[in-house]
């Protein structure tokens, strides 16, 4: 296995072929998918090389920092979790929530060349940290010419008329003082609306030292990344928030990233009408593969007269029932009070190694196309998407997320 594993998205293979020609030109022992052999397993193999490797450098960029980068994010957050992350910046870009208050070295200046010192500094850093030396300042930051000593003149004496202005400005008497930072619960809220690849919300705030302690519930690629992100910004804007828990978050596979980027615009935020009840007893396996039961309450007070159940996992959305009102009519009930209703259910992964990650319901204004909907997460056309964008306006499409915490990971099963 090699000491250095590197992320990167497929469209910016040209430039990341520069900076493994420089890591191993330097004698660097580096791995990067173009070394599988033909033949050779694809995810298995890269899961190999990535939890092996000394150190995981992810190549930022505008493709792998956008949400088409959800398995560069799931690559970064897989090698965070043991501190072998180390992002380098190859266009002007932040990179994904929940790693800025990560270091990175800063290429999006570098000319190509291999004689810039932006690309021996960033050679350099990759050795520091397998030696586990600090992270040197990048030359990005210092301009590559030099500006004249009038320019700079003029520069500074600008700057300091405007700071005389604004001292004038804060001493005179009526000036309000600046606003005081959000809420917790404002701040974390208005946070999760930006957060890729997430469906999060808050399920519990309570007093804590410092602050409040924020629980976290939902589906998320990166939770831990995720919950550092958070707390990074809380600092930074003086939120007093002493903890965001995420032990309620599923960490949710890659392919769900594009699932939850279409489904979270159109949410339900009203009083909730599904509750997912935590797994009872363990998976089990037989020939058909893992099964895990689990039970879930539906209200049916106010219920559109268009509503279906869902399941969402690795492969997409399946329709679990099409008109809901018959479910309810046909389905036997472990519990009734009043207009709740509880069942029971079962989830397979049909040895597929899906991940099962939640249930989902759906309400719509006019009967819903199931075969429509399937298309979420899996058609990533023009057209298709179009039309998804299209009938979830016209009939006013909600959905609802009902957290199922277990799922399959390579054949074997994750307890709640």
């Amino acid at each position: 296995m090699a000491a250095i594993f590197v992320s990167y998205k497929t469209e910016d293979r040209p430039r990341v072929a520069h900076l493994v020609a420089a890591l191993r030109a330097a004698g660097l022992d580096i791995w990067w998918d173009q070394d599988i052999p033909p033949g050779g397993g694809w995810r298995e193999t890269i899961a190999a090389q990535l939890d092996a490797a000394a150190l995981c450098v992810v190549a930022w960029s505008d493709q792998s920092a956008g949400p088409g980068g959800r398995f560069v994010c799931e690559e970064a957050e897989r090698a965070a979790r043991r501190g072998a992350y180390l992002g380098v910046l190859i266009d002007p870009v932040e990179p994904p929530f929940g790693f800025a208050e990560w270091q990175s070295v800063d290429l999006a200046q570098w000319n190509g060349k291999a004689g810039d010192p932006l690309l021996d500094h960033f050679v350099a850093q990759v050795r520091a940290r397998l030696e586990s030396r600090p992270i040197e300042a990048s030359p990005a930051a210092v301009r590559r010419r030099r500006l004249p000593a009038r320019t700079l003149a003029l520069g500074l004496g600008l700057l300091l008329l405007a700071a005389a202005a604004f001292l004038v400005y804060r001493l005179m008497p009526g000036q309000s003082a600046p606003p005081p930072p959000p809420s917790p619960t404002a701040f974390v809220n208005a946070k999760l609306g930006g957060t890729a690849c997430s469906w999060l919300q808050i399920s519990s705030v309570a007093p804590a030292p410092g602050g409040e302690r924020i629980a976290l519930s939902g589906v998320a690629i990166a939770p831990r990344a995720v919950q550092a992100g958070l707390m990074r910004a809380a600092l930074e804007a003086g939120v007093p928030i002493a903890e965001i828990a995420v032990d309620d978050v599923a960490t949710g596979p890659g392919e769900t990233c594009a699932q939850l980027e279409l489904l979270r615009q159109y949410r339900w935020a009203g009083r909730p009408r599904l509750t997912v009840i935590p797994q009872r007893g363990p998976l089990v396996h037989t020939e058909d593969g893992w099964r895990g039961r689990l039970e879930f309450e539906i209200d049916y007070r106010d219920m559109p007269r268009h509503a279906a159940l869902l399941g969402l996992d690795s492969d997409g959305l399946h329709a679990l029932s099409g008109d809901l009102e018959a479910y309810r009519r046909d389905q036997v009930r472990l519990r009734t009070n009043g207009t709740v209703a509880a069942y029971e259910s079962f989830f397979f992964d049909e040895n597929r190694n899906a991940r099962n990650v939640g249930l989902i319901l759906m309400t719509s204004s006019a009967p819903i196309d199931l075969a429509l909907v399937s298309q979420i997460g899996r058609s990533g056309d023009r057209a298709s998407l179009t039309r998804l964008t299209r009938a979830a306006a016209a009939q006013s499409w909600q959905f609802e997320l009902g957290l199922v915490r277990c799922g399959f990971e390579s054949g074997q099963g994750r307890r709640c």
